[in-house]
């Protein structure tokens, strides 16, 4: 069972791979990760679910 969030920050899921460079040695950051090839820093966001109102 999923249990929704009760502020208003979602729960941060972990994310398998750099969506620059593809490596998967990540790291959480600030808000967000670093990736440890690249050194890229990113935050991943959902924005829709697809469902129609």
């Amino acid at each position: 069972m999923i249990e929704e969030p009760t502020s208003g920050r979602a729960r941060q899921l972990p994310v398998f791979h750099c969506p620059y460079c593809g490596d998967e040695e990540l790291t959480p950051h600030e808000d967000g990760w670093r990736c440890g090839a690249c050194l890229r820093a990113f935050s991943v966001r959902l924005i829709a679910t697809g469902v129609q109102e």
